[in-house]
């Protein structure tokens, strides 16, 4: 299978570029929209100014001096000789424009760029079709969102913005919909190595049997296979026990006495390290007994194999929760192994010393039932050795009778 990072990197990069061009084309056409609409009302209004005052010059009732309104603040009237005949305060002395509409086209945009760098939104009205029929001109200056660019600098910065902004959520997303199958992949990875071993193992035990016939005995090498078998056989079961616990595969629940359940299963002597259980009141929990019994059993036998004397196991319960702790009198585990103790296949040196035969799996198996049961399991600080904490909701609390297992 390809390497999942390039796949991410690649979705995220086709999405970037995607909302780059989507953000440049709505980009140009709100920038062009909004020059169109504000250009396009200062010529409206400019025009109904210039239509205004045009009517009472041909009456002859115009005011001296023109007064002005709508926004519209430069008005003036030039004869054919280019006199200014009357004007709003705020023109000047100077022809806004020398620009006269044809007879046949009487009403005329510009866009006129004055003396003092100034440009203008003009409307030029030709009174009469005559000769010397004069104009008035009406107009203001140019607004500076269309005079700057500073609407282009908003709208690529926003346009900037919606890109990353997409990208990173696209990363987001696609590393989070790729995060199963990455760690699909390093299941995989890290199974096939951790079989690797016992599969050359049992193909070197029957190839010298074959190869050295009358040197080896049938029945040495047939013991060393099954065992190399049940090895095998114990991380595959791990590996669906886990693989079903991660798919969140509901198990049968019912209401269980933790206290009874651990005093029932540590009581009965089986090994030559002792367990003592230390149960303080009626502790129940609503879960799988099966699911609960080989957690129980993993932290029992992962405790058995450090304890120097012996391993406690204590039910008690505080802040509406069930603890059940798992302590032996150990060296302990250095707290910058607490966490990586709960990864799949992960063996301590002093740990694979004790046990080689071990899969590695029981701790990760024993987090996952926690995590189901919607409690955690941690390793907390201990005086001596090492103190494996479960910690599940009470019945009363969170679950009642008739809930499921998620």
């Amino acid at each position: 299978m390809p390497s999942l990072c390039p796949i991410q990197v690649r979705y995220t990069t086709v999405a970037t570029l995607l909302a780059l061009v989507t953000a440049v084309v709505i980009g140009v056409s709100m920038d062009l929209a909004v020059r169109y609409r504000v250009r396009d009302e200062a010529f409206l209004n400019a025009e109904k100014t210039t239509l205004w005052w045009s009517a009472h010059v041909r009456v002859g009732q115009l005011p001296h001096p023109i007064p002005t309104s709508a926004g519209i603040d430069l008005i003036q009237v030039v004869d054919a000789g280019g006199r200014i005949v009357n004007a709003s305060l705020q023109t000047g002395r100077a022809p806004l424009s020398m620009f006269r509409p044809e007879p046949g086209n009487r009403v005329q945009r510009r866009t006129e760029c004055l003396p003092d760098e100034r440009c203008v939104l003009l409307v030029a009205d030709r009174i009469s079709l005559d000769a010397d029929s004069p104009v008035v001109y009406a107009g203001a200056a140019e607004p500076s969102i269309l005079s700057t660019h500073d609407l282009e600098y908003a709208i690529a910065a926003s346009a900037l913005l919606m890109t990353v902004v997409s990208g990173w959520l696209t990363w987001r997303m696609t590393g989070r919909s790729l995060r199963p199958l990455k760690l699909q992949c390093q299941l995989a990875s890290t199974t096939s190595h951790e079989l690797r071993n016992p599969i050359a193992g049992l193909r070197v035990q029957l190839e010298e049997a074959l190869l050295y016939p009358d040197q080896i005995n049938p029945r040495d090498t047939i013991q060393g296979a099954l065992s190399t078998t049940e090895r095998l056989e114990a991380i595959v079961e791990d590996l669906l026990l886990l693989a079903r616990l991660c798919d969140g595969e509901p198990a049968p629940s019912e209401p269980i006495d933790l206290g009874a359940l651990v005093t029932a299963e540590v009581g009965t002597p089986s090994h030559t390290m002792p367990v003592h259980a230390q149960v303080t009141g009626d502790v129940w929990v609503y879960g799988s007994r099966t699911q609960l019994i080989r957690l129980l059993n993993n932290l029992v036998s992962n405790a058995r194999r450090h304890a120097e004397t012996g391993v406690t196991v204590s039910v008690t319960y505080a802040d509406g929760q069930a603890v059940m702790a798992v302590t032996d009198d150990g060296a302990g585990i250095e707290p910058a192994d607490r966490e990586r103790v709960f990864e799949r296949f992960v063996r301590l040196e002093d740990g694979h010393r004790r046990d080689a035969t071990g899969s590695g799996l029981g701790l990760a198996i024993s987090r996952e039932i926690a995590h189901a049961h919607r409690g955690t399991l941690r390793i907390e600080d201990s005086s001596r050795g090492a103190r494996f904490v479960l910690r599940l909701p009470l019945m009363g609390g969170k679950w009642s009778a008739g809930d499921r297992m998620p």
